[in-house]
């Protein structure tokens, strides 16, 4: 009896020894499987900020156009006309040079809560690195005009900001940036004893679309 035991176990062995290595390579076959789609994953989101689909991204030179939206809310003093809020739309077409620097001038249409104006600027702005999502800086300097009161109403501005862009199609992005809108009374140029409020700040958010060669 216990060789009959004996030898139903030993035959038994290899089968048991072959399951086991069955299983076990299944189951490394199966980890290595979720490591590649985890590794790919990554790699799916991770290009978006590396130089590897540069080609996708071609924002490196050339003509571009910039149009964008834009909404603004007014700082600490408020209560002068063109002082509380606004909101609008630019354009500018320039130029973007090799080393990421771009220079370009626009217009548009800016609605306050008392009144508009229609700015004329330069477009100054540098894009960091070669990835597909780029930082800028980017500082919009000019005049804003208003012609039902030109002497009273129109300013001089700038407004400094920060954004990123994000490729959409081959030659097109997305711009978010934000940024310090300062107007400036430009009769204060003019008259050394003025003494009403001289300037506006406001925090002003855009979205727009760039387009680029």
């Amino acid at each position: 009896m216990k060789r009959l035991l004996t030898l139903v176990i030993l035959a038994l062995l290899p089968l048991l020894y072959s399951s086991a290595q069955v299983v076990t390579e299944r189951c490394w076959h199966l980890d290595k499987m979720q490591f590649l789609d985890h590794r790919q994953d990554f790699w799916r989101s991770h290009k978006l900020f590396t130089t590897a689909a540069q080609p996708y991204s071609r924002m490196g030179g050339g003509l571009y156009s910039l149009t964008e939206g834009h909404y603004g809310f007014g700082l600490y003093v408020i209560e002068p006309p063109f002082a509380q809020y606004y909101t609008g739309a630019t354009t500018a077409l320039g130029w973007q040079f090799g080393s990421g620097f771009a220079l370009g001038g626009g217009t548009g249409y800016f609605k306050y809560n008392d009144g508009y104006t229609v700015p004329l600027y330069a477009d100054l702005r540098y894009f960091m690195g070669r990835q597909r999502v780029k930082f800028f800086v980017a500082i919009p300097t000019g005049f804003m005009m208003n012609f039902e009161n030109f002497r009273d109403y129109s300013k001089v501005f700038s407004n400094p900001g920060v954004g990123l862009i994000v490729p959409v199609f081959k030659n097109t992005h997305l711009s978010f940036s934000a940024g310090l809108l300062t107007q400036i009374d430009r009769e204060i140029f003019d008259d050394s004893s003025f003494n009403a409020a001289w300037h506006d700040s406001f925090i002003n958010l855009k979205l727009g679309l760039l387009f680029g060669k």
